[in-house]
């Protein structure tokens, strides 16, 4: 792996992974009756929702996740959906085909969605591409440190059910509730030799297919009768910073990525398997992918619940309204009230619940800080600028955000597709809660995503990019009509006309965010690893023996070891390991290892056999990360200097001196970074 793994060479892996998450849930919701782009669509989160049950029902009875056993599961899930649909008969229904809309796309119209998918989603991966540098470009983010050794884990032990598979990342001492769908999924992917590839790759399969396909699908149910929303969607999708660029890398929280893909296409199916006009075997038939859907969602990380009542609710409440008004004009008022008052019930006790829920209220309780003013957030959310860290402002997304206010206007004034204004004013206000001043009260709301405005900010964009689409849509249909040219020549126009006032689609700050946890010098808010340190950590898989335990400050980049060269390490994530006093004992004085018993202890008890030093400091041009938790182990000197156990005084020829000598020997080095074999506690 030292030769560094090029774009090229995981081609064929990418293209599998797409299938992998593409595949069983739209064969699935193909079995049930769905079709055609709602298929599509929202078939990732119904495989999410498989994989997510199966690697836990698998962990329960012992079987061991590969991608046999989930091929063999999914493929079981298949044929159920397929006899169901064969019961209710909506497997080869007519109205499948059209749930997505009043009529299938024609011929050129999906010449035309081709191809702005084409433009859209290569736009996006290749920015992610050119931002990462090559396929097996580690991330240097707190979290993808994280994740990379949890899917290292997942392939090595065969458990990836999110009830306790990754307790070895919390060395066995605890086996907490942890969403690990996303891990099971890339971790049995084909076509990779190394998770960081296969991570990477899934970030251009989340951004590329899933994501667009999801807005895609939704567009075509929200605007039913129009065919150019759904055709401009993947362009709009591609003027946006904030996901996947930032999900994916300033943050690198896969699972939530993974999640917040997955709304789109499950808002979709929430909207088709609703809609009225169908027969009450279809309403089943879509009821039944639309939980597996849901579940996906939620499994993926337990906020996409949040997430999904915070952009469905709207939907939900305006689709039963409409019902209750129904009954209401029929004379059933008796049962329209009771109706009501249970839904307004059953959504108030639900939320009393979570918010006295102990795994929510934790959630909830993450503090983070924020602005004195709510203006720098409506500034970025305006242009789409970043809202975490510190980027130059190298292009803005105006024009959609124009598109976004004329598609508001003419939803209120259409009296269609209202939910999507209430849903995204719910959430824009949400994210400005988040990022603004600490001390607001509301902002205990925002709590539902660790109250980070960059994680909510997320939501804004499929609302966002529906209106917009809307807007699009409309106003090409509009122009064509005034100027009496084809429609298609103003559709293309605009989209161009987007492509050229973002700046090509955002394309230097797409890059740029990407590239600040990849490629960056000094990486954002601190570096981690050099590349010359990157040489040598995957040079270990040769240079130290198979029963070496490294250990190292986490930050300084030993964590690595562990997903990069197969390499055991004393800390496989940058957070403390609970209920770990001898770790503890390590991070806080393993510098005076050569003068303190219980260090000793700590280092016998765990099997410690190699040190991790790094001198690259905080103050250096290149900004080491810092962490304050380890300072027994930061900038370790083995050569005589801190940590090494010679004399504190300088003296030579001591027996201090003279042990610290013989407690090291070099194993291998590169950049500030070195490894060292340490037999001072022997």
């Amino acid at each position: 792996m030292t030769g560094g793994v090029g774009w090229g060479e995981v081609v064929p892996g990418i293209l599998l992974l797409t299938v992998l998450w593409v595949l069983p849930g739209h064969a699935v919701l193909r079995g049930l009756g769905a079709r055609g782009l709602l298929a599509l669509g929202a078939g990732p989160a119904v495989t999410t929702g498989l994989a997510g049950v199966l690697a836990i029902g698998y962990a329960l009875v012992g079987l061991p996740w590969t991608l046999l056993t989930f091929a063999l599961g999914a493929l079981v899930a298949v044929v159920v959906a397929v006899l169901l649909g064969t019961v209710l008969g909506t497997t080869g229904h007519p109205s499948g085909v059209t749930v997505a809309g009043e009529r299938a796309l024609r011929h050129t119209e999906r010449g035309w969605l081709a191809l702005t998918w084409a433009l859209g989603g290569g736009v996006l991966a290749a920015a992610m591409t050119t931002g990462m540098g090559r396929a097996d470009q580690p991330p240097q983010a707190w979290d993808a440190v994280f994740h990379l050794n949890a899917l290292w884990f997942v392939r090595e032990t065969g458990d990836a059910s999110s009830l306790g598979g990754l307790a070895p990342m919390y060395a066995d001492n605890a086996a907490p509730f942890y969403p690990a769908v996303w891990h099971s999924l890339v971790a049995v992917a084909p076509g990779f030799e190394g998770v960081t590839e296969a991570a990477n790759a899934s970030s251009l399969v989340l951004g590329s297919v899933v994501w667009i396909a999801g807005l895609v699908a939704l567009a075509r149910v929200v605007w039913p009768a129009r065919a150019l929303p759904a055709i401009l969607v993947p362009v709009l999708a591609a003027t946006f910073v904030t996901f996947p660029a930032v999900a994916v890398s300033m943050l690198a929280v896969w699972p939530f990525a993974l999640s917040t893909a997955c709304l789109p296409g499950t808002i979709a199916l929430l909207v088709a398997t609703f809609r009225g006009v169908l027969s009450w075997r279809m309403h089943l038939a879509l009821g039944i992918g639309l939980a597996w859907a849901v579940v996906g969602v939620v499994l993926a990380h337990p906020s996409g619940l949040f997430s999904l009542a915070l952009l469905a609710l709207p939907l939900l409440t305006v689709l039963l309204l409409r019902q209750l008004r129904r009954q209401f004009r029929l004379g059933r008022r008796v049962g329209a009230v009771t109706v009501g008052v249970a839904w307004v019930a059953l959504v108030g006790g639900a939320a009393a619940f979570l918010l006295t829920f102990p795994p929510v209220l934790a959630i909830m309780d993450y503090r983070r800080g924020g602005q004195e003013s709510y203006l720098p957030g409506l500034a970025s959310l305006a242009i789409d600028h970043p809202l975490i860290y510190v980027y130059a402002i190298t292009s803005v997304n105006l024009v959609t955000t124009l598109l976004v206010w004329l598609g508001i206007a003419l939803a209120l004034r259409w009296r269609h597709a209202r939910w999507l204004v209430v849903a995204l004013v719910a959430a824009v206000v949400l994210t400005l809660l988040a990022a603004g001043p600490p001390e607001q009260p509301l902002r205990v709301l925002a709590g539902f995503w660790y109250t980070q405005a960059s994680r909510i900010n997320q939501l804004v964009l499929v609302p966002a990019i529906l209106l917009a689409a809307g807007a699009g849509g409309w106003l090409a249909g509009r122009l064509a009509r005034v100027l009496r040219v084809r429609v298609e020549w103003v559709a293309g126009g605009l989209v161009v006309a987007l492509v050229v006032l973002t700046s090509g689609l955002r394309w230097t700050s797409q890059v740029q965010v990407m590239a600040s946890t990849y490629t960056a010098s000094p990486i954002a808010w601190g570096t981690i690893l050099e590349p010359e340190e990157v040489a040598m950590v995957d040079r270990a898989a040769q240079t130290l023996p198979e029963d070496a335990v490294v250990l190292g400050e986490p930050v300084a980049g030993s964590p690595y070891l562990l997903h990069r060269a197969g390499v055991e390490v004393v800390f496989p994530q940058l957070s403390p390991i609970p209920d770990s006093p001898q770790r503890d004992i390590l991070l806080d004085r393993f510098d005076q290892w050569a003068v303190d018993p219980e260090v000793c202890e700590a280092v016998r008890t765990l099997g410690v056999t190699h040190v991790y030093a790094d001198s690259l400091t905080f103050d250096d041009p290149a900004n080491a990360k810092w962490e304050e938790t380890s300072p027994g182990l930061r900038n370790l000197d083995p050569d005589g200097g801190f940590g090494s156990g010679a004399d504190p005084l300088g003296r030579v020829d001591t027996p201090a001196t003279e042990r610290a000598e013989e407690a090291w020997t070099l194993v291998d080095e590169g950049g500030h970074a070195s490894l060292w074999e340490f037999t001072g506690c022997a």
